[in-house]
């Protein structure tokens, strides 16, 4: 029997009396930025492309349908992999592209990996909803995001040298340092006393979470030319490397309590397989952490080898429209699972850090000529 409910407002607080089950719907309503009115059925029974009949714990439609429809599988088991493939195929046989896995436990990494790789967003039942508009502290940018950010995954910021990328990583780790989220940076080809002196000149409060142990800044070491240069002579040695690389990566994470780790960039670690990427990318995963990495532009408008915007969960590009005038713009190419805003937010990067630009023209800041 399906029980439909249409008198859920979109994400926001629960009203007062609600059941347990609305509020794991609004949470989830939440998570994939719905707004507005929507529907909902339990054991929902549907019908696929196959012929077969699927039934979904909860399928959440919007009140303008269509495949904007969600399905929403419950973590029941403590094995969750053969469940997970048996819920994306069902998913994808009724043309749903929407998918959320609603757990009250960790995941372990075949399991988050799964989830990763068929684009399920995971909605953690045992926190609260997460604030929408908080991850970069810039005005424009996060209202564009949406909330989209979420623990677990790894997001990419690219861009030609210049645009803005450490400048953003590093504001994203003072913003989480106000909200008393322990930060970490890891430069590849950056020293850190010259990374340390210009983030203290140009984003607010950096010195100071920095002194006080709210950020961790890490040096790359020469220890890394060795194992790559192993990777580089043959790839079958690339698991052994991605371990040895990742697992020191969490092992600091861990050790200092980091919930927003940067590697700025990504580039010196990886090397151009897709393979790789993709291997390297998900074991990057921090279930309680942010996790942004950098990349230049290069063998593609997107990324340095042209193969990282396919391994992240989503990726932020930075642009220099007018360089007279230092204005940069930030796009939103892609967030999985999740709706944002992908128009354009312009800025420039000052002494208070990414400062927003009102009411400039889209034509003038991309055009061949500006207006003085």
């Amino acid at each position: 029997m399906i029980v439909f409910r249409d008198d859920i407002d979109g994400p926001g607080a629960p009203r007062s009396g609600a059941d347990s089950a609305s509020i794991e719907i609004t949470k989830v309503a939440g998570a994939l930025g719905m707004s507005g009115k929507f529907s909902w059925g339990a054991n929902a029974r549907l019908t696929g492309k196959s012929g077969a009949v699927h039934t979904f714990d909860l399928v959440i439609t919007p009140a303008e349908g269509g495949s904007a429809k969600a399905a929403v599988l419950r973590s029941v088991s403590e094995d969750m992999v053969t469940g997970i493939m048996l819920f994306n195929s069902a998913a994808n046989d009724c043309g749903i592209s929407r998918k959320v896995l609603a757990v009250d436990r960790d995941l372990d990494h075949p399991e988050a990996n799964l989830a990763r790789m068929y684009d399920i967003v995971i909605v953690d039942q045992r926190q609260q909803p997460e604030r929408r508009h908080d991850v970069f502290g810039v005005d424009g940018l996060d209202e564009a995001l949406c909330g989209s950010i979420r623990k677990g995954n790894v997001y990419m910021i690219s861009g030609k040298t210049g645009t803005g990328k450490t400048v953003a990583s590093t504001q994203f780790l003072v913003e989480g340092a106000k909200k008393g989220e322990k930060g970490m940076i890891i430069l590849s080809d950056t020293h850190g006393t010259d990374f340390i002196a210009n983030a203290k000149t140009l984003v607010p409060g950096f010195e100071e979470y920095r002194k006080e142990g709210a950020i961790e800044v890490i040096e790359l070491s020469d220890g890394i030319k060795g194992l790559k240069e192993g990777v580089l002579g043959n790839l079958k040695n690339r698991t052994r490397y991605i371990d040895v690389v990742t697992n020191e990566i969490k092992r600091l994470a861990s050790e200092y309590g980091i919930t927003r780790l940067v590697i700025d960039p990504i580039t010196p670690l990886i090397v151009a397989d897709e393979d790789f990427i993709n291997q390297f990318m998900m074991a990057l995963y921090l279930p309680n952490a942010y996790t942004l990495v950098t990349s230049p532009v290069m063998k593609s408008d997107m990324s340095m080898y042209g193969m990282e915007e396919y391994s992240v969960s989503g990726l932020i590009k930075l642009e220099i429209p007018d360089a007279n005038a230092g204005i940069r713009k930030a796009s939103i190419v892609k967030m999985r699972g999740r709706s944002c805003d992908t128009g354009p937010v312009y800025f420039r990067i000052a002494p208070g850090g990414m400062v927003p630009l009102e009411n400039v023209d889209k034509k003038t800041a991309d055009g061949v000529f500006r207006r003085i």
